[in-house]
């Protein structure tokens, strides 16, 4: 069944329907009340969608933005029907260096794994690569595979920094990643966000429940200290966290393939 031309006045569950995609694949704040109701904010977040992916800007949702928007969150959602950000394959990265191991210096000793980790940042010491707590090393080092591997961040200059401070007050900033905390009361902390912690510690969202953050980290231990040995995950209290950062889309690839979809309406 074709979907309905929407726009300002409109009502309805197609309405309520769009408000939700809008909510997951544009960023607004604050979010859409997802009320069925096409009202102005509803109408600025479609023009922003539409500006932000090529197409003409009229705030109208007919046969070419429908298409387009449906497109758009089926990459970002796949075939689940929870809330989902392309930057949660920045997670599934990360798992797969749980247990990379040093030596217990510092050192990356004979994984190449945590070589590879030390050598993400631009640190040397002593005239080495290694040699230093390397939490944010490890998540440098995650955000490069990922602005490699997905269309959705191909253009991003990722991050080579080892220390935890840098990582939130240079790179996170100028890159213009979103930062945001526990106040938020617009975004929520999703699989694949960076995560800061309140003493100088940085990670990787896994999962969230409630209060509790599933994390996976560098650098750490059994008691969850942030010089350890180890990549592990470890379970976080909100408490902990000191900010959140979300990697931002670079949409010139995105807006490529959605004026293509378009084309083809």
């Amino acid at each position: 069944m074709p979907s309905p031309t929407l726009r300002v006045s409109k009502r309805g569950e197609a309405v309520s329907d769009l408000q939700k995609i809008l909510n997951n694949v544009v960023e607004v704040d604050p979010r859409l009340v997802e009320d069925g109701i096409f009202g102005l904010a509803t109408e600025k977040a479609v023009r922003k969608f539409q500006r932000d992916s090529g197409l003409p800007v009229d705030g109208i949702v007919g046969p070419i933005t429908w298409r387009a928007i449906t497109a758009m969150s089926e990459r970002l959602n796949g075939a689940s029907s929870r809330i989902f950000s392309p930057q949660s394959e920045l997670a599934d990265i990360a798992r797969r260096y749980i247990g990379t191991t040093e030596t217990d210096d510092n050192k990356a000793g004979n994984s190449q794994a945590l070589l590879n980790i030390f050598k993400a940042d631009d640190l040397v010491t002593a005239g080495g690569t290694d040699g230093y707590p390397w939490c944010a090393s490890f998540v440098s080092f995650c955000v490069q595979e990922l602005c490699r591997r997905s269309p959705f961040f191909g253009s991003l200059n990722p991050p080579r920094e080892a220390s935890v401070s840098r990582f939130l007050s240079e790179w996170a900033q100028s890159t213009n990643c979103l930062i945001f905390d526990n106040s938020s009361r617009t975004f929520k902390p999703r699989k694949g966000d960076i995560v800061v912690f309140v003493f100088s510690h940085i990670g990787i969202v896994d999962a969230v429940s409630g209060t509790t953050l599933t994390t996976i980290e560098g650098n750490t231990n059994e008691a969850g200290g942030r010089e350890g040995t180890s990549v592990a995950t470890k379970n976080r209290a909100s408490s902990l966290i000191r900010k959140f950062i979300r990697i931002p889309v670079t949409t010139g690839h995105l807006n490529s393939q959605l004026r293509e979809v378009s084309r083809l309406c």
